[in-house]
């Protein structure tokens, strides 16, 4: 049953799930970006709170005068400070090329799409075009031209359909011409 229904698709259908697919997953990665920003409201409130209770704890040590002399300390020695969000940062950073890339990925999926879809209209006209102009001959010379479009030539198709020659002549000539 499911395989059924899959072989009966046409590509405005496979156009439309395809728009689907990707409304939902921007909708997902809308979602995920909102809780990101809850996180983060939530994890600097906690690292303020963190700090004032660091700082309340700490108490300044009286160093002696003498170490402080013997050996200075120089700022470039020391580990830097955590840059606080940074890990939030730098997960943002990854899901943001992630996200590149899918986009990158998907246009070229839209760009492969746009090219089949011309090519399918490209037939499709084609073959209308063939259908009109059997549509418009005499139902007597329908079979000729035919034939004719088929790329046999005049004397097979004036013994095959029992017309004149000349007459199977002109349907060829005809068929040339519009082609």
């Amino acid at each position: 049953m499911t395989f059924d229904v899959l072989t009966h698709l046409n590509w405005r259908d496979v156009l439309i799930v395809i728009v689907a697919l990707l409304a939902v997953y921007v909708l997902v990665v809308f979602l995920r970006m909102r809780l990101i920003k809850h996180e983060k409201e939530v994890g600097s409130a906690a690292a303020q709170s963190a700090v004032a209770a660091y700082a309340a704890a700490r108490e300044p040590e009286p160093e002696p005068k003498a170490e402080r002399r013997a050996a200075p300390e120089f700022p470039w020695n020391e580990p830097p400070p955590e840059v606080p969000g940074q890990q939030v940062n730098e997960r943002l950073d990854r899901e943001v090329m992630h996200l590149r890339s899918e986009v990158m990925h998907l246009r070229g999926e839209v760009g492969r799409l746009r090219g089949e879809l011309s090519d399918a209209r490209d037939e499709f006209r084609r073959e209308l075009t063939q259908d009109r102009s059997v549509q418009n001959v005499a139902p007597i010379y329908s079979e000729a031209m035919e034939m004719a479009m088929q790329g046999h030539d005049a004397l097979t198709i004036s013994e095959h359909c029992g017309v004149a020659r000349a007459e199977a002549e002109l349907v060829v000539a005809l068929v040339r011409s519009r082609s």
